[in-house]
C-alpha cells in the first residue's frame, strides 16, 4: 500500500516545563462505547476528514516535566494514510478452518505425507529412557551420600528414608520396562496425519489416562480444535490451535535438520530488539544463507499470502537479523542431541490486516484479566492480528499468525476524527503522565521519530468476544530509563511510545485493550 506523508498544523519548538501533580484518577479507563460512537458520528465543525489534512511539516516538540522525571524530544515525520475517510468497525476473533490450514500447508510444505506430532512427542527412545535411568541413579546415589554425610539431614529424614529410596528404585524399574519396549528410533511414517483439524474434547474422550498429553494440553481449552503435524522426514511442522480465550494461531517451522516445536498456547510476537538478544553460545546452523534483498523477501512473502487469501495484508514492520531458534532435530543418535539451538539469519517481516488499505497496525487487548465467580482470576488474551514471516535464500522458514479477525459490522462511516494539532496537545500532556517515574532518580529520555494515523482495536466494556476498530495516533520512538550509572533495561523500549484514540484523543493501553 502507498502512504502519503501529510501534516497537520505545523507545530513550534516547544520547551514546556511543568509543575503538575500526577493526577488522582487512573489515566486510563475503560471506554464509554456509545458515547464514543456518538462522537464519531459529530459533523460540521466537529469533523475532521483525513482528506483535508494538509502537506508539508513534521512535528517538532521539546519539553521537561522534571516533578515527573521524564523528558521529550519530537522530530518526527507524520504518516497519513492516503484514502478519504476513517471508520469505525465491530470486530470478532475468528477461528481457523480447515480450508485455512490446507491453504498454508499446501504453501509452505506441499502435498508431503504427514506425521502426527502430538503422538511423537509422547514416544521416548531407547537413548532417551537410558538418559533418564542414568539420572535417577545418580540422583539415588548423591542421596545416600548426603544421607551419610549430613546428620541433620538424615535425622530430618530418618521415618521416610527407606520409602523415599525404594520409590526412586521404583520408578527405574518401571523406566526399564518402558525400555524394553521403545524404539530405538521414531518412525515418524508409522504415526501418519492427513492434517485434520480436531476437535479437543474428542481427543481427550479417546485419551484413557487423566493425567495424559491431551487432558493436559487441553485443559483450559477444552471447546477448542488443534493441527499438529510434520513432515515425515522430520524437517517441517504445522500447528493450527483454535482456542479462543488464549487466542486463535498458526505456526509453521522448518529447516533442514528439524523444525522448531512452536505448538502450544499463544506465542506474543517479541520486539525485534529482543529477538537479537542472548546470542552468546548460539551454534550457527549451517547451509543457510540469507543474502536476498528486503524486496525479493517481500516479493515472497505477499506470493504466499495471495495464495493463501491474505492479500489484505500490508507489511508494516521487517528487519534483517539473527535470533535464535530451538529445534526438535529428527537425526540424532544421543537424546542431549534431540533438541538444539542454532543461530539463523533472516528476514523478519510484520504483516497486519487492512481495511480499505489501512493497515490495524497499532496492537491492542493482548490480556484481559477477569474476576470469576469462584474469586479466582482468569486470564484471556487477544492479541492484535498479524502474520510474521521469517524468509531466507531457502524461502519462508518460520511463520506465526496470531488471531485472525471477522469484521461484523460497521458502526461509524467517516467517523470524525481529531486534527493533529489537538493530538499533539494532548500528547504533551499524556506522554509524561504514562512514562512518569515512581522512583524520583530515575530519568526518561523519549525520544518521538514517527507519527502514524492507522487503526487499533479496543476491547468493549464487559465483552471479551468482540471489539472495535477505531481511528488510533501512534507515536513511535525510544524511551530510554536511567540514574546516575544505571540503565533500565526493562522498561527501556522501541516501539509505540502512546497511542491516542483517533476519535476522543484517549490514552489506549496495548495490554488492557481499551
Amino acid at each position: 500500500m502507498k502512504h502519503i506523508r501529510f501534516p497537520a498544523a505545523a507545530l513550534a519548538l516547544l520547551s514546556l516545563v511543568s509543575c503538575t501533580k500526577n493526577p488522582d484518577s487512573d489515566i486510563i479507563v475503560h471506554k464509554d462505547v456509545e458515547k464514543l460512537i456518538e462522537e464519531a458520528k459529530q459533523t460540521d465543525e466537529y469533523r475532521t476528514d483525513v482528506s483535508e489534512f494538509q502537506t508539508g511539516s513534521r512535528y517538532f516538540a521539546d519539553y521537561t516535566k522534571e516533578n515527573l522525571g521524564v523528558s521529550v524530544h519530537a522530530d518526527a515525520e507524520i504518516v497519513i494514510p492516503d484514502i478519504d475517510q476513517l471508520s469505525m468497525y465491530r470486530v470478532q476473533q475468528r477461528r481457523f478452518t480447515q480450508e485455512d490450514c490446507d491453504r498454508v500447508r499446501m504453501a509452505l510444505m506441499g502435498d508431503v505425507p504427514l506425521s502426527d506430532c502430538t503422538k511423537i512427542m509422547q514416544i521416548r527412545t531407547k537413548a532417551e529412557i537410558e538418559e533418564m535411568i542414568a539420572e535417577r541413579r545418580q540422583m539415588i546415589q548423591e542421596e545416600k551420600e548426603r544421607i551419610a554425610n549430613d546428620p541433620e539431614y538424615a535425622a530430618l529424614i530418618a521415618e521416610n528414608t527407606s520409602d523415599y529410596l525404594a520409590d526412586k528404585r521404583q520408578s527405574i524399574e518401571r523406566l526399564q520396562a518402558d525400555y524394553d519396549s521403545a524404539p530405538e528410533f521414531i518412525d515418524y511414517a508409522a504415526y501418519a496425519s492427513d492434517g485434520t483439524l480436531e476437535r479437543n474434547t474428542d481427543r481427550i474422550a479417546q485419551e484413557e489416562d487423566k493425567n495424559g498429553f491431551w487432558h493436559s494440553y487441553c485443559r483450559d481449552i477444552t471447546e477448542g480444535d488443534t493441527l499438529w503435524a510434520c513432515s515425515q522426514d522430520g524437517t517441517a511442522m504445522i500447528h493450527a490451535q483454535n482456542g479462543d480465550a488464549y487466542s486463535n494461531v498458526m505456526w509453521f517451522s522448518k529447516s533442514s535438520v528439524g523444525y522448531e516445536n512452536c505448538g502450544a498456547y499463544i506465542a506474543e510476537l517479541q520486539p525485534f530488539s529482543s529477538l537479537r538478544e542472548n546470542m552468546s553460545g548460539c551454534e550457527i546452523l549451517t547451509g543457510e544463507t540469507a543474502n536476498l534483498s528486503r524486496t525479493d523477501a517481500e516479493a515472497q512473502a505477499e506470493a504466499f499470502l495471495a495464495e493463501i487469501g491474505a492479500d489484505d495484508f500490508i507489511c508494516c514492520e521487517g528487519e534483517r537479523l539473527t535470533a535464535c531458534e530451538t529445534l526438535t532435530i529428527q537425526k540424532y543418535t544421543d537424546f542431549r542431541e534431540k533438541e538444539k539451538t542454532f543461530a539463523r539469519t533472516y528476514w523478519v517481516l510484520r504483516y497486519y490486516r487492512s481495511i480499505g488499505g489501512v493497515p490495524i497496525e497499532q496492537p491492542s487487548g493482548t490480556k484481559k484479566t477477569e474476576e470469576a465467580e469462584n474469586g479466582k482470576y482468569e486470564e484471556k488474551m487477544w492479541p492484535a492480528e498479524v502474520i510474521e514471516l521469517r524468509i531466507n535464500d531457502s524461502g519462508i522458514v518460520r511463520m506465526q499468525w496470531n488471531a485472525p479477525l471477522s469484521i461484523m459490522e460497521t458502526v461509524v462511516e467517516n467517523a470524525a476524527v481529531k486534527p493533529f494539532d489537538e493530538i499533539a496537545e494532548i500528547c504533551e500532556t499524556m506522554l509524561p503522565m504514562t512514562a512518569a517515574n515512581t522512583n524520583p532518580e530515575m530519568n526518561t529520555q523519549i525520544q518521538i521519530n514517527r507519527v502514524t494515523l492507522s487503526y487499533s482495536r479496543i476491547s468493549e466494556k464487559n465483552d471479551f468476544k468482540t471489539g472495535l476498530i477505531v481511528p488510533v495516533w501512534a507515536f513511535y520512538g525510544s524511551r530510554k530509563v536511567t540514574a546516575d550509572d544505571y540503565y533500565d533495561q526493562h522498561e527501556s523500549f522501541t516501539g509505540v511510545q502512546l497511542a491516542l484514540n483517533g476519535i476522543d484523543g484517549s490514552v489506549i493501553d496495548s495490554e488492557l485493550g481499551y
